[in-house]
């Protein structure tokens, strides 16, 4: 996701309303014109991350991930808007990011989005634009966070890490989504007095970690060993998994059970190889449990 400051949820009720067309066509949505919809659409800005949400085949969540490329106000008609083609002058052209092909798509149900969003509680969808941002009001709705949660949700779900070679930032990232498969709060890069630990997961939002995780690829490897084992004195968090490669492993545990021996059976050295193994099981599993609609 890009660095802006807001985001959006596009609820189009139904991706069957023949509407929709112009979406897939032209990356062109538009609202009616009225005092919320033209407050909320002013507060969009270029560049900024969409979710498009509606009805597919009977279950309703969010299906697409899209980039706001630009906002016009035109009444000219619209082929594909056969009910209303002149109807919806506060236009968005946004760019699809996600799979296309809605049958493959785990969507974030409605359900779901209800524990956040209470417009979504509502029985009946309609067209609307929901806006998230840093500061409430002049159009923004909700808290950015809410939008973030929903978005690494549906990432999670629906794009998968590809490792080919051992990459810290990939590796992370894959460790990052493993916790949320797992319904984990899980963040990266989390602050421990000098030390930033590569992923951290918690039961609770307001937690301590129970799991750190230190992947190491090069350099200082004792550092790496050292940052755990002072998560685990400051969080009490355990295991204390280090991520390295498998030429690695041996003079790992070596310095575990020289260095740090009087904590050595809670630290867990693992090959980023099995991990990925581990990640692409419980990423195909979770897929399962989407086409079942088992979440």
């Amino acid at each position: 996701m890009n660095n802006s400051e807001k985001a959006a949820i596009i609820n189009i009720v139904s991706f069957r309303h023949p509407h929709v067309r112009s979406l897939f066509q032209e990356g062109l949505w538009g609202f009616p014109d009225n005092r919320v919809n033209r407050r909320r659409w002013s507060s969009l800005e270029a560049g900024m991350p969409l979710l498009v949400y509606g009805d597919f085949n009977g279950v309703k969540g969010v299906f697409l991930k899209a980039t706001l490329l630009r906002k016009v106000e035109n009444t000219r008609p619209v082929d594909y808007w056969v009910e209303k083609p002149t109807g919806y002058p506060l236009r968005i052209y946004l760019r699809i990011d996600s799979q296309q092909d809605l049958d493959r798509v785990l969507p974030v149900k409605k359900e779901e989005l209800t524990l956040t969003i209470p417009i979504f509680k509502q029985r009946a969808d309609r067209w609307s634009l929901i806006v998230f941002g840093e500061r409430v009001g002049g159009g923004v709705t909700y808290p950015l966070k809410s939008f973030l949660n929903i978005l690494t949700e549906f990432e999670v779900r629906n794009q998968r890490v590809a490792l080919k070679k051992p990459d810290h930032e990939k590796i992370k990232d894959m460790i990052f989504r493993m916790g949320m498969l797992q319904r984990r709060f899980s963040e990266k890069e989390v602050r421990l007095d000098r030390y930033l630990i590569d992923v951290a997961w918690r039961k609770i939002p307001t937690g301590d970690p129970y799991i750190v995780f230190e992947v190491h690829i090069s350099g200082n490897l004792e550092e790496a060993l050292a940052k755990l084992k002072h998560a685990h004195d400051k969080w009490n968090s355990q295991p204390l998994v280090l991520v390295t490669t498998k030429d690695q492993v041996e003079k790992a545990v070596k310095i575990i059970e020289g260095a740090f021996h009087e904590v050595s059976g809670i630290f867990k050295v693992v090959d980023w190889e099995d991990l990925k193994r581990i990640y692409e099981a419980k990423a195909e599993y979770k897929k399962l449990e989407g086409s079942l609609g088992i979440f």
